[in-house]
């Protein structure tokens, strides 16, 4: 099987998990939403809000970055996509790990690229810091700006 189709293998396989969740959710994955995850998708690697707006404009109509945030608030929120915060950028999710593992994204400060990993053990030592803290995290994600070893 080539790259491009192993590729557009993945994709189909995002873009039906995408469906799925909302139909199992009751939530409406609209026109510009599906166009929005899709194209994040098909980038493979963190796009930033604005150049959705460029890339999913045409000649005759520009979209507004209001309706692309909006758009990315609710694939955020249906667990979907990702924020990342040291890019302001979004990337698609992989899926939900464990009831008891946490997802690290690390983020190569060269290259963009980015590698998802769910663990336990990160889950762990996030939940007894924020107990000696007296602090409850609420968030299953973490993200890790570094370097691809090479």
């Amino acid at each position: 099987m080539s790259a491009r189709a192993l590729k557009k293998d993945e994709e189909d396989i995002l873009l039906r998990r995408a469906d799925d969740l909302c139909r199992e959710n009751n939530l409406r994955l609209t026109p510009i939403r599906e166009r929005v995850y899709r194209e994040l998708v098909q980038s493979g690697g963190p796009v930033g809000a604005y150049d959705l707006v460029d890339r999913l404009s045409s000649d005759k109509k520009r979209l507004a970055p209001v309706t692309i945030y909006r758009a990315l608030d609710f694939l955020r929120d249906a667990g979907l996509v990702h924020r990342l915060a040291t890019q302001n950028s979004y990337i698609v999710s992989h899926g939900q790990p464990e009831v008891n593992a946490m997802k690290v994204m690390f983020v190569c400060t060269k290259t963009g690229q980015t590698v998802e990993v769910h663990s336990a053990e990160v889950a762990e030592a996030v939940r007894k810091a924020a107990e000696q803290a007296g602090f409850r995290a609420l968030s299953p994600f973490i993200e890790v700006e570094g370097e691809i070893a090479r």
